[in-house]
């Protein structure tokens, strides 16, 4: 497994992951951006307050205005507040986790994958820190996939081992 050393490089592996790095880029689902950003994620970090019921992210709550995002058109064409609402989520994921007490579960392995800080993180990313939490408490019995069927795993092994 390649070890990188930055949050920036950590991102920018999650961007093309997501993305392939496009600040524009709405999936099926209606997640936004670079780094494909739904309305949970954009309420926890203050861009957004509203939450549509299941997968499927309507917009139908309010932007709120920080960083100059007044609608996911501001939001889509502004990489400053998407570079700032990943790095702001990726702090709240960490608190989420902690809270879960999922870090306990860092420098274990589970189904021969190393959990990482990193990995955790990117796997919140994908399916939340309540599945993450659910998969590491099952020992890997319990693997959440997210809509595409991209399962936790695949996530916490290809994103672990970054600072």
């Amino acid at each position: 497994m390649t070890k990188y050393k930055t949050l920036e490089e950590w991102l920018e592996e999650l961007a093309k992951r997501e993305s392939n790095g496009n600040y524009s880029a709405v999936n099926p689902f209606g997640y936004l951006g670079k780094y494909q950003m739904g309305e949970g994620a954009l309420t926890d970090v203050g861009y957004y307050n509203g939450r549509s019921p299941g997968n499927h992210q309507e917009w139908r709550g309010k932007f709120l205005g920080k960083d100059g995002v007044f609608s996911k058109e501001d939001f889509l064409n502004n990489p400053h507040a998407q570079e700032n609402a990943i790095k702001d989520y990726v702090k709240k994921q960490w608190q989420y986790l902690k809270s879960e007490k999922s870090h306990n579960y860092v420098g274990t392995k589970i189904n021969d994958i190393d959990i990482t800080p990193s990995g955790l993180l990117a796997g919140a990313h994908l399916t939340g820190y309540v599945q993450a939490g659910k998969y590491l408490r099952s020992n890997g019995k319990y693997i959440p996939k997210d809509g595409n069927g991209v399962s936790i795993e695949e996530y916490i092994k290809n994103f672990g081992g970054y600072d």
